[in-house]
C-alpha cells in the first residue's frame, strides 16, 4: 500500500476544501449553546464581565476580589470580544475558537517551511482534531491562546533561522512576550530550552557554530524586548498590590513546579499516558513515529522532535502535573505523525502491523465511542450511517491513513450537535440570571448560596455573590432585610414570607471540566436519576 491515492486526495482542492470546512463548522457551532462551563470558564468569562462594568482593564477581579492567578492576556481576549459582541457565551468563546483555528493555521505553515504542502495539510488535520485540543476549545481557558501564542513564536523562530532574516527572530522576541502575559514568565524557560538544544542538535555540538547561530538571534536586543512586554503588567501589579500579588504568583509557577509531593515513578509516565487519551486518533502512531525517528535519526525532523522532547522533560520534571500543560506540544506531535504519514508506507512484517495497527486502533475506539453515544443518550441512528460511510469509502480506495481522521470528525459532529444539547438541558444557570434580572435589578442586592458555590453565578447574576453560607446564617439575614438567596428547601420553608423566584436541579458533584463524570450524571437523569444534582430554590424577600 503506497501514498498514491493519499497524494491523490491532497491534491484535490474540493477535499482540502471540505476539510476546511469540517474543521470551521465543528469548532463554531453551538459555541453559544451551553451555559459557562465551571469552575474554569467561569474565572475568565466573570473577570471580563467585570472590566467592562468597572472601566478597569489592568486590574483583574472575579466576584469582585483581586484574582492574581493568571496573567491578563485570555481575560483582554474576552473583554474586547465582549466590547464588540455584547456579554454573552459567543462573545466568552469566540477568541478561544479563533486562537484554535489560528494555532492550527499555524502548524500548517511551520510544515509548509520544513516539509512541503502536503506534509503541511495533514499535519494542520491532525492538529485539527486531537481530541485535548478540539475540547479545550469549546471554552474560555488560557491553555488555546497560549497554544496559539507559543506556536507563533516557534513559526517565527524556525522561519527566521531557516531564511536567515532576523525580522522572524525580531517578531518572535514580540510573540514571546504575549506568551508571558497569556500563562507566565516560566515559558520563557521553555520555548528558551527548544530553542537553544534546537541549535545545539541542529549543529551538532559543534560550539562554534552554535555560538554562531547564537549570536545571529540577537538575545541582548530579544531578552529586554520580552521583559518589556511579557513584565510591564507583573510590574503593574506588584507596585499596586505588594506581597499579595508576589505571593499568589509564586504559588502558581515557582511553587507550582517544585513544591508539591513528588508521586514516584508514575510521575514519569504522566505524560505519555495523557498524550496516549489526548492526542487520539493519532498518538499510538505519533510513538509510532517516534521510536522511527531514534531508529532512522532524520535530521529534518530535529525542530518537532526538540520542540516536543523539551516539554516532555520539563513537565516530567516539573511536580506540578496537569494534562493540559501538554497541548503547547501537539503541534510538533502533528508534524512529527505527518511526515510519515506522506513520506513512510510499510510494505512487510513487524514494521507494517505497527504501522497500520496504530491507525486502525483508534477507529474501532471512534465507532465504539460514537456507538455509545447513540445507543446512552438516544440519539439518531443517523450516525451510524455517517462514521460507516466514509470508512467504508476510504476503504475501497486503499486509503488507512485518514480513517482515524475522519472517525475523529464523526465523533466530534456527535459531541457538538448531539450531545452538547443533551447536556444543557441540565445546565439551567442562565434561567437563574434571567430570574435574578427580571426581579431584582438593583445589582446592589447579593446572591447568598447557601453551603456551596456555583462559579458562573456572578456572571449570570451580574453581582457579589457570597459562597458556602450556612442555613442560619441566611435564616437571620431574613430577618434583618432584603435577601436574595439560592438554598435547600428546609431553608427555603424555614423563611417566611419569601417569594420563589426559580426552582430546579443544579449539578453538584465538582468541577464540570471532569466532563466525563458530568456526563455519566446527566445520562442518570435522563432516566430520572437525579443523584448527581441537587434541589434548589432561589428566593426573595424584601
Amino acid at each position: 500500500m503506497d501514498n498514491k491515492s493519499l497524494n491523490k486526495l491532497l491534491n484535490n482542492r474540493y477535499f482540502v476544501s471540505l476539510f476546511l470546512f469540517l474543521t470551521v463548522f465543528i469548532y463554531f457551532w453551538n459555541i453559544w449553546l451551553n451555559d459557562i462551563w465551571i469552575p474554569n470558564e467561569a474565572f475568565y468569562a466573570e473577570s471580563a464581565r467585570e472590566m467592562l462594568e468597572s472601566g478597569n482593564f489592568l486590574d483583574i477581579y472575579f466576584n469582585y476580589e483581586p484574582r492574581f492567578n493568571k496573567p491578563p492576556m485570555t481575560y483582554w481576549l474576552v473583554a474586547l470580544s465582549y466590547l464588540i459582541f455584547g456579554i454573552n457565551e459567543f462573545a466568552t468563546r469566540l477568541p478561544i475558537v479563533l486562537s484554535a483555528l489560528g494555532s492550527n493555521f499555524l502548524v500548517y505553515l511551520i510544515g509548509r517551511e520544513l516539509y512541503g504542502r502536503k506534509v503541511a495539510i495533514v499535519s494542520a488535520a491532525v492538529m485539527a482534531f486531537s481530541f485535548q485540543f478540539v475540547i479545550n476549545s469549546r471554552y474560555a481557558s488560557p491553555e488555546v491562546p497560549l497554544t496559539f501564542f507559543f506556536t507563533l513564536t516557534l513559526y517565527f523562530f524556525i522561519t527566521g533561522y531557516k531564511r536567515k532574516k532576523f525580522l522572524y527572530i525580531l517578531l518572535s522576541y514580540i510573540s514571546l512576550g504575549l506568551v508571558v502575559l497569556t500563562k507566565g514568565f516560566p515559558y520563557i524557560a521553555v520555548i528558551g530550552g527548544i530553542v537553544i538544544f534546537y541549535l545545539l542538535f541542529e549543529n551538532s555540538f559543534r560550539i562554534k557554530d552554535f555560538l554562531r547561530d547564537l549570536k545571529f538571534i540577537h538575545l541582548e536586543i530579544g531578552l529586554p524586548l520580552v521583559f518589556i512586554i511579557g513584565f510591564s503588567w507583573y510590574i503593574y501589579m506588584y507596585l499596586k498590590f505588594g506581597s499579595s500579588f508576589v505571593d499568589t504568583t509564586l504559588e502558581e509557577t515557582i511553587k507550582r513546579a517544585v513544591g508539591k509531593k513528588s508521586k514516584g515513578i508514575s510521575d514519569l509516565f504522566f505524560y505519555v499516558v495523557v498524550i496516549l487519551w489526548g492526542f487520539l486518533p493519532y498518538s499510538l502512531f505519533f510513538y509510532y513515529g517516534l521510536v522511527r525517528f531514534f531508529k532512522e535519526g532524520k535530521k529534518e525532523l530535529l525542530f518537532p522532535v526538540v520542540w516536543f522532547g523539551v516539554m516532555f522533560v520539563i513537565f516530567t520534571i516539573a511536580k506540578g502535573k496537569i494534562p493540559v500543560y501538554i497541548i503547547q506540544a501537539h503541534g510538533a506531535l502533528s508534524l512529527i505523525v505527518a511526515y510519515y504519514l506522506i513520506n513512510h508506507s510499510p510494505v512487510r512484517g513487524l514494521d507494517r502491523f505497527l504501522y497500520y495497527g496504530s491507525l486502525i486502533i483508534p477507529v474501532f475506539l471512534g465507532v465504539i465511542i460514537i456507538g455509545g453515544f447513540v445507543y446512552l443518550f438516544r440519539l439518531d441512528p443517523f450516525y451510524y450511517i455517517a462514521v460507516v460511510f466514509p470508512v467504508l469509502y476510504l476503504l475501497r480506495y486503499r486509503e488507512l491513513k485518514l480513517l482515524p481522521y475522519i472517525t475523529m470528525v464523526v465523533v466530534f459532529f456527535v459531541f457538538t450537535v448531539s450531545i452538547l444539547p443533551v447536556v444543557e438541558k441540565f445546565r439551567p444557570y442562565d434561567k437563574i440570571g434571567q430570574a435574578i434580572s427580571d426581579n431584582v435589578p438593583e445589582k446592589d442586592v447579593p446572591l447568598y448560596i447557601e453551603n456551596w458555590f456555583w462559579h458562573n453565578l456572578p456572571f449570570y447574576a451580574e453581582r457579589k455573590v457570597f459562597r458556602d453560607v450556612s442555613s442560619k446564617r441566611i435564616v437571620s439575614l431574613s430577618d434583618r432585610g432584603t435577601l436574595l438567596a439560592l438554598v435547600k428547601e428546609k431553608t427555603y420553608r424555614d423563611i417566611k414570607g419569601a417569594v420563589l423566584l426559580w426552582e430546579g436541579y443544579l449539578y453538584k458533584r465538582g468541577s464540570e471540566s471532569r466532563f466525563a463524570i458530568l456526563l455519566k450524571y446527566v445520562y442518570k437523569a435522563l432516566y430520572g436519576d437525579y443523584s448527581g444534582f441537587e434541589k434548589r430554590y432561589l428566593i426573595y424577600k424584601r
